[in-house]
């Protein structure tokens, strides 16, 4: 065993494995020490017990009025609406309950171990069945923009299961240890063979690192099988979706700042500054700080261009 290469966590790598060798499945376990051993040997863990049953149904009614309510805007509806499969994307502002996960001690115990204490959220969606489908997905990386020799994790998904997740309703399918392949295993997807589908409870934590191959499956039952994914990376790289448009104001002035530092509204070093005339943030040359967007953007000859923000505000029309 030895640290992750880049010496950001407290992630410990497990030897490489020769070949393309899969590995077995790991055990559901209740034990968060047990799940991130479970996260070096085998790439991904099963947490159970995480949820109680009322915070089960209470992201289950409001993921599925979410997804009414989105498959309703007619021709403004998001891609994916019309099919039997729905994605929920930037939860973030769809209801505090999605957010709440995010700040959550099993959070930072598996994605704090896998990233670091300054991991960001990449994205925050969600997905739901509305009938049977028997489209497979392709095996694939979720760090697959990331070079193939980087011995580490950059990226991983927390999938929070609202249904148990079975072969027969169509559970993910992951090929688990891939992530201690060699780097020319990495490149090119592995038949599906040698790939596994998954079994866990409803109101567990499914998480994997970003190098494992996975992908998923057909759902023949047709079975809702909802669950919401917080999806991180580490603090230098680009988010999946774009908070700094997306967002909305309200959601950041309601955040805790452990919840805004998640989201990219800390700076790491030099990164992720917002620039613009002077605000009370305390700025520094080296080192991290909270970031506050500036009321004007400073242009040509000192001019100052309002810097406009997404809000609650509702659409006319």
């Amino acid at each position: 065993m030895q640290p992750a290469a880049h010496r950001q966590t407290k992630y410990v790598a497990a030897p490489p494995l020769e070949g393309p060798t899969p590995l077995r499945l790991p055990a559901p376990a209740a034990d968060i020490e047990q799940a991130r051993a479970d996260l070096t040997e085998y790439g991904l863990c099963f947490l159970t017990g995480v949820l109680g049953d009322a915070e089960v149904d209470a992201l289950r009614e409001r993921l599925g009025r979410q997804a009414a309510a989105e498959r309703s805007l007619g021709t403004l509806a998001p891609p994916g609406t019309e099919g039997p499969r729905q994605q929920l994307s930037n939860l973030v502002n769809k209801g505090r309950v999605f957010l709440d996960l995010v700040e959550r001690p099993e959070t930072d115990a598996l994605a704090g171990y896998l990233l670091g204490k300054h991991f960001l959220v990449s994205s925050l969606t969600g997905g739901l069945f509305h009938g049977a489908s028997s489209d497979v997905q392709p095996l694939h990386r979720d760090q697959g923009q990331v070079p193939a020799t980087a011995d580490f994790p950059a990226i991983c998904n927390l999938f929070w299961l609202l249904d148990d997740f079975t072969p027969e309703r169509g559970s993910t399918w992951v090929v688990p240890g891939s992530h201690r392949w060699a780097p020319e295993h990495m490149v090119k997807a592995p038949p599906r063979e040698l790939a596994a589908q998954i079994e866990a409870p409803a109101g567990s934590i499914f998480a994997w690192d970003g190098r494992v191959w996975h992908g998923a499956a057909a759902n023949p039952e047709g079975h809702p099988r909802r669950h919401v994914s917080t999806f991180y990376c580490l603090p230098w790289m680009r988010q999946q979706e774009n908070w700094g448009v997306t967002c909305l104001q309200e959601v950041l002035d309601e955040a805790s700042p452990k919840l805004k530092a998640r989201m990219g509204l800390r700076t790491y070093g030099t990164l992720g500054m917002v620039s613009g005339t002077r605000t009370s943030a305390e700025a520094a040359s080296l080192g991290n700080y909270d970031v506050e967007f500036p009321e004007y953007v400073i242009g040509e000859e000192g001019a100052l261009h309002p810097l406009r923000r997404v809000s609650r505000s509702v659409a006319e029309g």
